[in-house]
């Protein structure tokens, strides 16, 4: 009996030395969440201690308990050392924000000392795109400021998230660490290359504000012909020499006019591209014929990757460009240029830009969307291919083998 009743005891200190253990290591873990993460160390030296009690208890060797005791005080001096705010201001920049693919572009990272008192040497560390750099910070005086300057890479054309920063705090051992961001993501836009083409505007325009369409209407510039007054009629309109003929009033009438609108569709499906370096060359084709047509004063819209910008100045057309990803818009040619020129489009000039793989039946497909009264060209990009103009239904087909070609192609297709 005396024997069971010490079994049970024995049983019972261990169970209580266990929920203890687990206790200590819950409330370890929830000051380390406060202070900071522990590190690969930490958890070995946290986990040691908790051995080391958890055997102490059952055994009662004093050794253990010491171990134990010295772990937590290790680790209690660490979170001491993590413990407290970093009073820190940061103002992040690049120069320039926006560049065509090959140019240089920096950053500026100013981290000023806000606080009252001298900070403490600080590790930061400021992603960039997928990459992440990291600098020391040493101690500042109130109000200092330390300015670190980096080359941001500029190859390829894409938009690289910089930021936001991070002070990294650890302790002497390495047993914890805390990390603080700073400041807010900002983005470095990288334009794709572009080549100088001729003006597109000539054979486009054809009046004062833009292309004459088929709707008659009682007030704009493309003079049409005369018709009877009827009451409400402005009478600036009246043509006084033409009704003094007739005997009776006679009202000018004019075709509505439409700004020229030139709308460039790049082929989202993987499958019409060879490759990546293929929709990178389809992607500057795109650019160029954009910052030719802004220049030309005409306004541009651009549906590329899940993109779509109109604009009349060349930085929304080029942003979108940048921020294209092949694949993650409407795969579907046909249903992409149905959309991009849809009921109440303006366009004059459409151009497909497609990729060497492109099947001849979405081509066909997709041109016979295209509105009536509007020009349309297919650009299909084929490096290595001689360039040539062939149809694709009605509609002339480029093959550009590279961007050099494409100021030829252009001239050869489009009105003089």
């Amino acid at each position: 009996m005396a024997v069971a009743l010490e079994g049970a005891v024995g049983r019972r200190g261990a169970g209580d030395g266990v929920a203890a253990a687990r206790r200590t290591v819950t409330a370890l873990r929830q000051r380390a969440a406060r202070v900071g993460s522990v590190t690969a160390l930490g958890a070995s030296v946290a986990m040691i201690g908790v051995a080391a009690f958890v055997a102490g208890w059952q055994l009662g060797w004093r050794e253990l308990d010491v171990v134990a005791a010295t772990c937590a005080l290790v680790l209690a001096g660490a979170a001491l050392t993590c413990v407290g705010r970093v009073a820190l201001r940061t103002d992040l920049r690049l120069d320039p924000p926006r560049v065509q693919a090959g140019d240089p572009s920096a950053g500026r990272l100013l981290v000023t000392n806000a606080a009252t008192r001298r900070s403490l040497p600080v590790e930061v560390e400021l992603p960039i795109g997928t990459a992440t750099t990291a600098f020391s910070v040493g101690s500042l005086a109130a109000g200092d400021e330390h300015e670190q300057v980096f080359v941001l890479p500029t190859v390829r054309r894409g938009v690289i998230p910089i930021g936001p920063s991070v002070t990294v705090r650890t302790d002497p051992l390495g047993l914890l660490t805390r990390r603080v961001s700073w400041g807010s993501r900002t983005e470095l836009v990288v334009h794709p290359v572009v080549a100088p083409l001729d003006s597109l505007a000539s054979g486009l325009l054809r009046d004062l504000e833009g292309r004459t369409s088929a709707q008659v209407t009682v007030s704009d510039l493309a003079f049409h012909s005369l018709r009877e007054y009827v009451p409400g009629d402005d009478r600036r309109h009246v043509h006084w020499r033409s009704s003094a003929r007739a005997g009776h009033l006679l009202v000018r009438q004019f075709l509505e006019t439409r700004r020229s609108t030139i709308s460039l569709i790049v082929d989202d499906d993987s499958d019409s591209w060879a490759d990546a370096d293929e929709y990178e060359t389809g992607m500057q084709v795109t650019a160029s014929v954009a910052v030719r047509a802004a220049r030309d004063g005409l306004t541009c819209a651009v549906h590329a990757g899940g993109h779509a910008a109109r604009a009349s100045s060349p930085a929304p057309l080029l942003d979108a460009t940048a921020r294209a990803v092949l694949g993650a818009g409407t795969r579907h040619l046909p249903t992409l240029v149905s959309r991009a020129t849809g009921s109440g489009d303006d366009t004059s000039l459409a151009l497909v830009v497609t990729g060497s793989h492109a099947s001849g039946a979405a081509l066909r497909a997709a041109t016979a969307r295209l509105p009536i009264e509007a020009t349309g060209i297919v650009l299909r990009v084929a490096p290595g291919a001689a360039a040539s103009i062939a149809t694709v239904g009605d509609v002339p087909m480029l093959t550009v083998p590279d961007l050099t070609a494409l100021a030829a192609a252009l001239r050869s297709a489009l009105p003089s």
